[in-house]
């Protein structure tokens, strides 16, 4: 392959702007074809870069967001840019705007990533909390992917959360375990991207194969998340979030205590918006009407002290689920 693998007018225009262009072997992640600019900016010459893994430890504060993001170009959707932050040859931050897409190159699938100096987030403080911030963005633009994917899922992951949050900090669970079921609240559903919109849009009665579409949702979430490393269990209130306590769930159909409590409160979070919401397949219903349905569910579905303070929070403390 040429030094500089763009054939593309808008890659031939780029490859003369202050952007990075990077060609990318998803599979490995080694460096197919690169133009200077990045390599100019991390104080490296085009040659040592050639070849490299692109997501090394060694050029990114968070290389795992970076390996996310170049995985994702497998789904039939579009990612929007996102701020991630380089590190130069003398270990100095470099902010930085990355999108990546497919593209077909004699008969091969590989990724081509843009890169563009950010101002606005170099004006941004350099901390510890860099990793977080650039976490926090994949996760914000993985919620927006799923609603345009699912508009019918506007607010739904930000709604849930905000409940699981509120019910894990009512109930004085420690600060890591509510920062935990919050995140995984937030990215609960993102496997459905994988589900054919006309199956989620669909009016009448799913049929038994449509329903195994969306109970594969969960896994193929995971499968989307499995680059990133989260501080807490995060991957594993998501694969729970559907999981109920009398084995009746999936997709493992776990038992008891088996069941995070974490996940169970976002599954009744997830249920309780879900009820409450017009639904391709459901009128909403009443919020009483929800949670008398809740109630049924104690020991059942939900253990019953959670089942027991999610209903107070609404009844005593008057909670309501923020607005769109």
């Amino acid at each position: 392959m040429k030094d500089t693998p763009f054939h593309d007018p808008d890659q031939l225009m780029l490859a003369q702007a202050d952007a990075g262009l990077v060609l990318v072997d998803p599979a490995s992640g080694r460096i197919e074809g690169l133009n200077p600019a990045w390599p100019q900016w991390l104080g490296r010459s085009k040659a040592s870069l050639q070849g490299a893994v692109f997501w090394e430890e060694g050029g990114w504060q968070q290389p795992d967001v970076v390996r996310t993001l170049v995985s994702l170009t497998s789904l039939p959707l579009v990612m929007p840019p996102m701020a991630v932050t380089g590190m130069t040859q003398d270990q100095q931050s470099l902010s930085l705007v990355m999108s990546a897409r497919s593209v077909n190159l004699a008969d091969r699938r590989l990724v081509l990533c843009t890169l563009v100096r950010s101002s606005l987030a170099q004006a941004m403080s350099i901390s510890s909390s860099v990793a977080e911030t650039a976490l926090m963005g994949v996760v914000q633009a993985l919620i927006t992917v799923l609603e345009v994917h699912d508009p019918d899922s506007i607010g739904h992951q930000r709604r849930v959360a905000d409940l699981a949050g509120t019910l894990a900090r009512k109930l004085q669970w420690a600060p890591d375990e509510v920062e935990s079921v919050v995140l995984a609240a937030l990215i609960h559903d993102l496997g459905m991207v994988t589900v054919p919109a006309r199956v989620l849009g669909k009016t009448e009665l799913l049929s038994q194969g449509e329903v195994k579409q969306i109970q594969k949702h969960v896994m193929a979430g995971l499968d989307m998340l499995k680059h990133i490393e989260f501080a807490g269990p995060v991957k594993a209130l998501i694969a729970q979030h559907h999981e109920r306590i009398d084995g009746s769930g999936y997709p493992l159909g776990l038992k008891g205590e088996d069941v995070l409590r974490g996940a169970q409160i976002i599954g009744m979070a997830d249920m309780l918006d879900a009820m409450t919401r017009d639904r391709p397949y459901q009128s909403a219903q009443t919020m009483d009407q929800a949670l008398q349905v809740l109630l049924v569910s104690s020991d059942v579905l939900f253990d019953a002290d959670l089942v027991q303070a999610c209903v107070a929070l609404f009844v005593q403390d008057g909670y309501r689920f923020p607005g769109p």
